[in-house]
């Protein structure tokens, strides 16, 4: 919350219009995506976005060159991509890694998950609550009627900008 404080006291309202461009730049992403269950988490899901944050989309797949192949004919570059090796719980499903550049140059991860974590999401370290995300409709639906909305928890933050 501290963060989020102090990005809107530095950059006002081009906080607010970075975030809507990357929800929507991520909902291009996800429309790419469709066939995959694409789902929006992380900073851009949460509202707290930093200079440097990407966009987090997660698929519920395990193989990475389906993916691979729509990203491409969607004409997006790939910037790497990679196996998530880190031991499990820490890994929360996650299984593969895909980096992309959006169309404005902004960086977007696109993280493969095994069917059940991708069922049943980690709860988050920081707030305490589910990492459900957005759908893409869930997300066109913000974008059209709540743009600005931050997904945190009540007991986070007294609902005050």
């Amino acid at each position: 919350m501290k963060l989020l404080a102090y990005a809107l006291l530095v950059e006002g309202d081009g906080y607010w219009r970075r975030l809507r461009e990357m929800r929507s730049e991520a909902l291009e992403l996800m429309e790419a995506l469709g066939e995959f269950k694409p789902r929006l988490v992380g900073s851009v899901w949460r509202g707290i976005v930093k200079p440097g944050s990407d966009i987090d989309v997660e698929v519920d797949y395990a193989d990475p060159e389906p993916i691979r192949r729509r990203l491409l004919e969607a004409g997006y570059r790939i910037l790497g991509e990679g196996a998530v090796e880190v031991p499990e719980p820490l890994r929360q499903g996650s299984l593969w890694r895909i980096r992309v550049e959006t169309r404005s140059g902004r960086a977007a991860e696109v993280i493969l998950k095994e069917h059940e974590w991708y069922l049943n999401p980690a709860r988050c370290d920081i707030f305490g609550d589910p990492k459900k995300g957005l759908n893409p409709v869930e997300l066109r639906k913000i974008l059209e009627e709540e743009p600005d909305k931050l997904f945190i928890p009540e007991e986070a933050w007294n609902g005050d900008r």
